[in-house]
C-alpha cells in the first residue's frame, strides 16, 4: 500500500501534471476541507502529529506547483512515472457527475428495491464489505450521496468511485482509507470492521492491474 512518503507534490493535490495554476490552488482548496483539522476522512487513520505533517506536504506541494519557476525545477528532479494513479480525468471527477436515470422517479424506484433486498442481508457487522454492501448500507439507512460529502467533505465523485468500486479512478490508496473510514462512519458503520476488507479488494484489484502491465511489456 502505497504512503504518504510514495507520493508526489501531484499526487498529494491529486491533479494531473499538465493542470492549471487555477486547478492547483482549487485543489489545494479542496485538500484542505478534506484533511484539515477535524475532518473525518482522517477519523481513526491518523494521529495527529502525521495529520499535521499532511497538511504540511500539501502547503508545500501548493507553494511548489503554484510558482512556475519552482515548478519547473521540480519536474526537471521528479519525472513523470510510467503511469501515475493521477490523470486528469481525477481532476475532473472532483465536479459533481450526473448518474444516468431517466427521471427521479426510476431513482427513487431503485434506491427503494435497493434498500429492500439489504433488508434480507447479513447483519452488518460482520464480514467482509465491498462497493455494493456499502452502497445498499447506505440507502437502507437513509442516507444520500450528497448528505455524506457534507459531512467528510470527499467529492461526491470520489464517493461513487468507492461504491462503484471503480479504483482506477481513485487516488492513492492511503487516501482512499480514509475516505472509506468517513464514509464507514458517517452511515454508522465501525471502520475497524469496514475498511480492512474493503482496502484488501483495493489491493488485490491494483496489484492485479500492475502485474498485467508488467506482463504485456515482456
Amino acid at each position: 500500500m502505497r504512503g504518504i512518503d510514495d507520493l508526489d507534490h501531484y499526487e498529494l493535490l491529486e491533479v494531473s501534471r499538465t493542470a492549471t495554476t487555477a486547478e492547483i490552488e482549487r485543489a489545494y482548496r479542496l485538500s484542505q476541507q478534506t484533511y484539515g483539522e477535524g475532518s473525518l476522512a482522517l477519523y481513526s487513520v491518523f494521529e495527529s502529529n502525521d495529520a499535521a505533517s499532511i497538511r504540511e506536504r500539501l502547503d508545500e506541494a501548493c507553494r511548489i506547483l503554484s510558482d512556475p519557476e519552482l515548478r519547473v525545477a521540480y519536474d526537471d528532479v521528479q519525472p513523470a512515472g510510467e503511469e501515475s494513479m493521477v490523470s486528469a480525468s481525477l481532476t475532473e471527477g472532483r465536479a459533481e457527475v450526473s448518474r444516468p436515470h431517466d427521471s427521479f422517479a426510476e431513482t427513487a424506484i431503485e434506491s427503494f428495491d435497493e434498500a429492500e433486498e439489504y433488508d434480507a442481508f447479513e447483519d452488518d457487522t460482520g464480514g467482509d464489505f465491498d462497493g455494493l454492501r456499502l452502497r445498499r448500507t447506505r440507502l437502507f439507512r437513509g442516507y444520500e450521496i450528497d448528505d455524506i460529502s457534507d459531512v467528510t467533505k470527499v467529492s461526491c465523485a470520489h464517493l461513487r468511485n468507492i461504491e462503484d468500486e471503480n479504483f482506477v479512478d481513485l487516488p492513492a490508496d492511503v487516501y482512499v482509507r480514509g475516505f472509506v473510514t468517513a464514509y464507514a462512519a458517517t452511515i454508522g458503520l465501525d471502520p475497524k470492521s469496514v475498511v480492512p476488507s474493503y482496502m484488501a479488494r483495493v489491493n488485490e484489484a491494483r496489484s492485479g492491474d500492475q502485474r498485467g502491465r508488467f506482463l504485456g511489456r515482456r
